[in-house]
C-alpha cells in the first residue's frame, strides 16, 4: 500500500507564530489599501449617498477567500471609473489639521470603541460557545448571524444618515444598544437572574449586529461634515485623507479588541469580558451625548451652501449675507458673505 502524502504544514511553534504575524501584516496592508480606496471611490461615484471548515479542513476558508480576492482584483481595473478629472483639484487639508477638530477626535474614539466591540468576539466567542457542544458548522452560523444582521441593517442606517442633519444621536444610541446587547451576551453577572443559553446568545448577537451598524454608519459622514465645517474643501483629496483616517482608527480598534478581549477571557472569563466592553460602550455613549448635545446647544452658526466647495460657516453676529438666492427644494444656491 502506498502511503498517502500529507500536505506540508508548519509544525514548529516559533515559525508558525512568525508566519502568522507576517501573513496578518500583509493582509492588513492589502486590506487597508483596498478599504481606503473603496471609500474614496464610493464617495466620488455616489456623492449624495455616502455609508466551509467541515468540508475542507482549517485551511479551506483561507484558500477560498484568497482565490475570490485574486479573481476580483483584475475586474476592478476595468469596472471602476477613472478619477483623472479630479487630478487638477486643489490640495486637501493636512492630516494634522483634521485631527485638531474636536468633533473629529470624538468621532474617532467612537469608531475605536465600535471596532473593539466587533473584534473582541473573534478570539472569545468560540471558547464561550464550547460548553454547548456545537459543531463547527453551527458555530460558523452563529458568527454569520452577527455579520448578517450588520449587513442587512447597514443600508437602512445609511439611508437614515443621508436624510438627517443631526445624526449624532444614531451613534450614541447605537452605543447604548451595544451595551445592552453585551450585558445579555455574557450574560453579565449584573443580570444574575439570566441563565446562559444558545437562544440568549443568538438574541444578543442579533441585536448587537443591528446596533453596531447603527453606531458605525454615521461616523464617516460625521468626520466629513466636521472637516467641511473646519474649512476643508470638498474634493477628492479631502475624501482621501478622511478615508485614511477612518480606516486607521477602525484598524486600531480591531487590534485592541482581540488583545483586551483575549487577556480578559484568559484571566476572568467571558462574562466579565463582555461586561468590560459594555462599560466601554456605555462610557463613550455618555461622553458622546454630552459633547454633541452641548455643541448643538452652543452652535449659533448658520450653514450657507455652495455647490462647488460644500458649505461654509458664517456667524450671524459677525457677518451678513449680501447676495444669493434662498435654498428651496433642496437645491444649493450661491452665497456670498461680507464681514461687518
Amino acid at each position: 500500500m502506498s502511503k498517502k502524502k500529507s500536505r506540508a504544514k508548519v509544525k514548529n511553534y516559533s515559525w508558525f507564530t512568525t508566519f502568522s504575524f507576517l501573513i496578518r501584516g500583509l493582509e492588513a496592508l492589502g486590506a487597508s489599501a483596498y478599504s481606503t480606496a473603496s471609500y474614496v471611490i464610493i464617495v466620488n461615484v455616489f456623492p449624495d449617498n455616502a455609508g466551509a471548515v467541515r468540508i475542507g479542513g482549517y485551511g479551506l476558508p483561507f484558500y477560498v477567500i484568497g482565490l475570490v480576492i485574486i479573481l476580483i482584483a483584475p475586474l476592478n481595473v476595468y469596472l471602476l471609473p477613472s478619477s483623472e478629472k479630479h487630478a487638477m483639484e486643489t490640495k486637501s487639508g493636512s492630516f494634522t489639521k483634521l485631527m485638531k477638530l474636536t468633533p473629529v477626535v470624538v468621532t474617532c474614539f467612537i469608531i475605536v470603541v465600535i471596532a473593539m466591540t466587533w473584534s473582541f468576539l473573534d478570539p472569545t466567542l468560540e471558547p464561550h460557545l464550547r460548553k454547548f457542544k456545537l459543531s463547527p458548522g453551527n458555530i460558523g452560523l452563529i458568527f454569520l448571524l452577527l455579520s448578517a444582521m450588520y449587513g442587512i441593517f447597514s443600508p437602512a442606517w445609511g439611508w437614515v444618515t443621508d436624510r438627517m442633519n443631526n445624526y449624532w444621536w444614531l451613534m450614541t444610541l447605537g452605543l447604548f444598544c451595544n451595551s445592552a446587547s453585551l450585558l445579555l451576551l455574557g450574560p453579565s453577572s449584573i443580570l444574575f437572574f439570566l441563565e446562559d443559553s444558545i437562544l440568549l446568545n443568538i438574541i444578543a448577537l442579533s441585536t448587537l449586529g443591528i446596533s453596531v451598524a447603527m453606531s458605525l454608519m454615521p461616523t464617516y459622514q460625521a468626520i466629513l461634515d466636521s472637516a467641511l465645517d473646519g474649512g476643508f474643501v470638498d474634493n477628492l483629496g479631502t475624501h482621501s485623507v478622511i478615508a485614511g483616517l477612518w480606516s486607521s482608527v477602525y484598524s486600531l480598534g480591531e487590534v485592541l479588541g482581540p488583545i483586551l478581549g483575549g487577556t480578559l477571557l484568559e484571566h476572568y472569563g467571558f462574562s466579565l469580558t463582555s461586561t468590560v466592553f459594555c462599560c466601554l460602550n456605555l462610557t463613550m455613549a455618555f461622553l458622546g451625548t454630552l459633547y454633541f448635545f452641548s455643541r448643538d446647544k452652543a452652535d449659533n452658526t448658520c450653514k450657507l451652501y455652495d455647490s462647488q466647495v460644500g458649505y461654509q460657516l458664517y456667524k450671524p453676529k459677525n457677518s451678513e449675507i449680501i447676495t444669493g438666492p434662498r435654498i428651496e427644494k433642496g437645491e444649493n444656491g450661491k452665497w456670498t458673505a461680507k464681514l461687518k
